[in-house]
């Protein structure tokens, strides 16, 4: 039968539907979708005010007013890395810089350290204005990259940060460019609105995560 890998856990493929359909077409259950990935934001291809409430549609943060003058603090460094950054950006193309692209626009946090922003709201703000090359953070993702036993982004002492988040985009990068076409499948259950092959292993790693956590 088979699998999908999100960094060291794996999951029977038809499992994995079965949680993507719960979560992405089944009506008596309520999640993010489609609020989250539906939610109009700004009409640009940077950030607006608009974008800065998405991360509480993933019951992201427990502050949300903080989030928001936090993430209006970082709008302008953000949006000077945004604008660098092609609209349909993949993280699957085979251009050496696209790592580095992700890695530096979640180096803001670094260079402007803002108490209530951290990778996790970071991550899913930037994920809906470049949706095919952003990857998702949280604790269950972060389980499965680093937590497991067979993670492949395992804690690492004298690590930076910077380093840390540059190890774990790779991570993803390499998941999915070895099962695109499954997550391409996962994906498609959405019924509207549509997600990318990426937010598709973002569902299947937090469930994941959530299993085991």
């Amino acid at each position: 039968m088979t699998k999908l890998r999100v960094g060291g856990a794996w999951v029977e493929f038809e499992e994995a539907q079965r949680w993507a359909t719960d979560y992405l077409a089944n009506n008596e259950v309520m999640s993010a979708y489609p609020a989250y990935d539906g939610y109009p934001g700004s009409p640009t291809s940077t950030l607006g005010p608009q974008d800065l409430l998405a991360p509480a549609l993933l019951n992201v943060s427990q502050n949300p007013v903080a989030a928001y003058y936090g993430l209006q603090a970082l709008s302008g460094p953000l949006n000077e890395q945004l604008a660098r950054v092609a609209p349909d950006a993949n993280l699957a193309d085979d251009r050496i810089e696209i790592v580095d692209q992700i890695g530096r626009l979640f180096d803001v946090l670094d260079e402007h350290p803002t108490k209530y922003v951290k990778l996790t709201t970071l991550s899913k703000v930037l994920h809906r204005k470049r949706p095919h090359l952003v990857p998702l953070f949280d604790a269950h993702i972060h389980w499965c990259y680093t937590l497991h036993r067979d993670a492949p982004v395992p804690e690492q002492p004298g690590r930076s940060k910077a380093g840390y988040r540059r190890a774990w985009i790779h991570a993803v990068r390499q998941d999915l460019i070895d099962q695109e076409h499954r997550w391409g499948e996962i994906a498609a259950i959405a019924p509207g609105p549509l997600i990318t092959p990426l937010r598709a292993l973002d569902i299947v790693g937090w469930e994941l995560g959530k299993r085991h956590l």
